[in-house]
């Protein structure tokens, strides 16, 4: 199988991490965009010429992030990152949604200028006053642990969370933002989940994409 996108995409990481946590990480290769990006190859597999896709083998295709993990975690065996409690499960697929909707919508605008695009001062100032803080206060009442998001075992709620907080630890300082140090919660799991071998190699993943995106845009 390969798993077709760049480090740089939070989306992509998520995926890498999640097969890390289950002791995977080999059973599927990361790659280019088969056809290049945005080709009419890339848009029969994801037709809205985003990453990450998956390719397996037989030549058929999964699209979106939070759904590739979930397949892979039922077929390619290892540790289960889906939580076992079905309270936990729950809370962990919670997290998940809280980032993906609240807290990306949140960052929209930043992550628009960052990657060179532009956006309002009207939408900057409620993303960084309003939408932002309101997001991380939901992940911070829905983090329930310091080592681990929900439960006592990694879960595909910390792959998620670790590849969104690289971004924030990255990206939030340029634009004035301030850290986690309002949300306890968060910021005392983050400051664990930072120094954690799978953290790290995620890290260096995405440092090294990163490097490479924006070398190419100069």
């Amino acid at each position: 199988m390969k798993l077709c996108g760049h480090s740089v995409s939070p989306y992509v990481e998520r995926i890498l991490i999640a097969l890390e946590m289950k002791g995977k990480a080999g059973d599927v290769v990361l790659t280019d965009v088969v056809g290049g990006f945005k080709s009419p190859e890339h848009l029969s597999h994801h037709p809205s010429g985003k990453i990450p896709f998956l390719l397996l083998d037989d030549g058929t295709s999964l699209s979106e992030s939070q759904s590739i993990v979930e397949y892979l975690d039922a077929v390619v065996g290892g540790d289960s990152v889906t939580p076992a409690d079905p309270m936990v499960a729950a809370k962990a697929s919670r997290i998940i949604r809280v980032l993906d909707i609240y807290y990306t919508g949140a960052i929209g605008p930043m992550g628009k200028v960052a990657f060179g695009g532009t956006a309002t001062d009207e939408e900057m100032a409620d993303a960084k006053e309003r939408a932002l803080p309101e997001a991380l206060r939901y992940l911070d009442f829905c983090i329930e642990g310091e080592h681990f998001a929900v439960g006592d075992s990694w879960s595909h709620a910390d792959a998620a969370i670790m590849s969104q907080l690289y971004w924030f630890e990255r990206l939030m300082p340029q634009f004035g933002v301030p850290g986690l140090e309002e949300y306890p919660q968060l910021s005392a799991y983050w400051e664990n989940a930072k120094k954690t071998d799978i953290y790290q190699a995620s890290k260096a993943r995405a440092d090294k994409s990163v490097a490479k995106f924006f070398g190419n845009k100069k």
